[in-house]
């Protein structure tokens, strides 16, 4: 049975009351573990084409940009496994050797992603949540207690996914400008969920490349976002436009 100070933080990011709270206490428990770095990610399917990712992590900020990177992803394995599996992952060097994938293994070892532990739970309707928690040494089989340290931390992770699922909600834009919104413009955000260009957009909706991207310019300021497929995130979330 599990002591009262385990469950009381379980209950606790259970519970957390915003994004830094819940940061804060990911970041606590994983330490307290004796990992370095942690990492909780909520993946939102919205198309084939269209992922919306939302991380909470202390991940160093040299390199936090690289972190972020999907393209890297794509050909990282402990990501590749993450996405197509719920098991939990134990990995380290030879991961990335067995993958031939050492000179990124090399690379990101150099900011403390040596070794760790990847749990990925796949809930359905589209959404994945994603803890990682990391050593700056190489062999997590000789850390003391591994066993001990590999079950909290699964246990720990069913419950950082449903408050991650529950803190991932959108913040909404003035509702004046979210309802002043013209029908050209969502048309436009419909297209470009769809993975079109402004020029394709503009192919489609009969209209000039300069047109269409004057009509999403305005869809984002009307949203409060900065960037075409940020906009069109919103506008999902908010019920605006629907993916098919």
């Amino acid at each position: 049975m599990k002591n009262s100070l385990f469950n009381r933080k379980c209950l606790e990011v259970l519970h957390a009351g915003s994004v830094n709270d819940y940061g804060r206490q990911i970041v606590a428990f994983a330490q307290d573990l004796g990992f370095d770095i942690v990492a909780a990610m909520v993946v939102t399917d919205h198309s084939p084409t269209l992922s919306e990712f939302q991380t909470v992590s202390n991940t160093p900020a040299g390199f936090a940009e690289e972190f972020a990177n999907q393209d890297t992803s794509r050909i990282d394995p402990i990501s590749q496994h993450c996405k197509r599996s719920s098991a939990p992952l134990v990995w380290d060097r030879r991961t990335y050797a067995s993958a031939r994938e050492q000179v990124l293994w090399k690379h990101q070892a150099e900011f403390g992603y040596r070794s760790g532990v990847a749990v990925a739970m796949h809930p359905g309707r589209n959404r994945h949540f994603v803890l990682g928690a990391n050593w700056s040494h190489e062999r997590p089989d000789r850390v003391p207690h591994f066993k001990r340290i590999f079950e909290d931390l699964l246990e720990f992770a069913s419950h950082a996914q449903a408050a991650a699922f529950e803190l991932s909600l959108p913040t909404l834009p003035d509702s004046e400008n979210v309802l002043s919104l013209t029908r050209s413009e969502l048309e436009a955000l419909r297209w470009t969920m769809d993975g079109k260009t402004s020029w394709e957009v503009g192919m489609t909706m009969s209209l000039s490349e300069h047109h269409a991207t004057l009509l999403l310019r305005r869809a984002m300021q009307k949203l409060g976002c900065s960037t075409k497929y940020e906009a069109v995130l919103r506008a999902i979330k908010l019920g605006l436009i629907e993916c098919e």
